[in-house]
């Protein structure tokens, strides 16, 4: 376009110039030694002209052919970027379609040309740690971090848990510890920190973490008293097992709060009676229930051994004044009555929690019942009720664990990932 508009401008003043110059049109001469040219004014502006033109696409055509390798040099380049770029992303294809090998090998193929390596690496360190090649993956973090060291950090934390995810726990736990050095109020080596101690079941540090997690705002109560709750329970299970003197110290050490909470109470009232203290975890429950209701405790209750029953039983039915007809204390009213040899009141107080809610519990009371009061077909029947609720994985049955099964109870509730505690239809504190 540039080139025609010349040519007309041109031509334009040629033919204005012509017109000027038509009754006079002027002569140039030019000479050079013995030689001389004349010619009109006209044809010779003209004549200059076309050597200037000439000139100026001479010089544009010698520029052309100088930068042709400068040219083919840049076109190059944004062939092997888009080249890198496709195989970027074919590669984060194979990764989410779990071709950890291909995903690897495209990865890293053209990474020199990528427009952004720190994620061809991040990514290939996933394609490594999913095929079990940590030191291929751990050599793909430490390219990363020398191509971009302003991610060092989050870098740190994709190890962190690339580390995790292998179980790799003292790895992680120097990594983490490397990131909190480097900026303690950073919240993501925190919850790693929690995962972490959860997995290791290191109680003690997790507790420690706690008030952490809290100030930074990364654990609302419902979840810390979940984990203390985790916490100190596993504790109690440990300290039972070293003897009594660490029981009673470790429930000392239990926050008051805590001691409140069933779930804690029902774990170490079971320690107490693994113990042979069943007087201590009677009066531990009655205290508790005194305060309020909790299901398993009165379940549990049913199960000690006093070496007063029939105050034991006494107990129990102020609660049921208090209360009313609840399943789990019907069903402790019916053992206590049996250990009592109260069999008919025995048999009325576990017909009536079958009534509410049937279990294998009640059933085999009931049937060892009938058996004292020699109704043995009534017996059988109830013995296979019972057999048959246990069998059946399909029943609705609510069962209360052991207490070291209740913290693998622990679900992770989907809006807040809190643990939420599944056991019967217990109250916690």
């Amino acid at each position: 376009m540039k080139i025609i508009i010349f040519i007309l401008i041109t031509l334009i003043l040629g033919v204005g110039l012509g017109l000027l110059t038509k009754d006079d049109p002027g002569y140039i001469t030019i000479g050079y030694d013995q030689w001389s040219v004349e010619t009109t004014l006209v044809l010779g502006i003209v004549t200059l002209a076309a050597i200037v033109v000439a000139g100026y696409f001479i010089i544009r055509v010698f520029a052309h052919t100088y930068n042709i390798p400068k040219k083919f040099g840049e076109l190059q380049k944004k062939y092997q970027i888009s080249h890198a770029n496709k195989l970027f992303t074919e590669g984060l294809i194979d990764l989410e379609e779990g071709n950890w090998p291909r995903a690897e090998h495209s990865l890293v193929k053209e990474i020199k040309h990528s427009s952004a390596p720190l994620f061809n690496y991040l990514s290939a360190a996933s394609a490594a740690q999913n095929q079990g090649a940590y030191d291929r993956r751990d050599a793909y973090l430490r390219l990363a971090s020398e191509t971009t060291p302003a991610a060092s950090f989050a870098i740190g934390l994709a190890q962190a848990e690339f580390q995790l995810n292998s179980d790799q726990y003292g790895d992680a736990l120097t990594t983490l510890n490397q990131l909190r050095g480097i900026d303690p109020k950073h919240p993501q080596p925190l919850k790693l920190l929690k995962n972490l101690y959860l997995q290791q079941k290191d109680w003690n540090q997790l507790l420690g973490l706690l008030p952490d997690l809290q100030r930074q705002k990364l654990i609302n109560k419902e979840e810390q008293e979940s984990l203390e709750t985790i916490a100190y329970t596993e504790l109690l299970l440990v300290a039972s097992q070293r003897g009594s003197t660490y029981l009673i110290e470790e429930w000392r050490a239990v926050p008051t709060s805590l001691q409140q909470n069933s779930r804690v109470i029902t774990t170490y009232a079971y320690m107490l009676l693994n113990q042979g203290k069943q007087d201590e975890a009677e009066q531990l429950i009655q205290n508790s229930l005194k305060k309020k209701w909790a299901d398993e405790l009165i379940h549990l209750y049913g199960i000690i051994q006093s070496s007063n029953k029939e105050s034991q039983l006494l107990w129990a039915e102020t609660w049921l004044n208090q209360y009313g007809e609840n399943p789990w204390l019907l069903l402790t009213l019916g053992r206590l009555s049996k250990n009592n040899h109260l069999w008919e009141k025995a048999k009325q107080y576990l017909e009536k929690s079958i009534s509410y809610a049937p279990n294998a519990e009640s059933y085999e009371e009931l049937g060892e019942v009938c058996k004292e009061l020699g109704k043995l077909e009534s017996a059988l029947e109830y013995y296979c009720k019972g057999l048959s609720m246990v069998i059946d994985s399909s029943s609705n049955e609510i069962k209360f664990s052991h207490p070291q099964n209740l913290n693998q109870n622990l679900v992770s509730d989907n809006s807040n990932g809190a643990p939420r505690l599944m056991i019967g239809s217990s109250t916690t504190n």
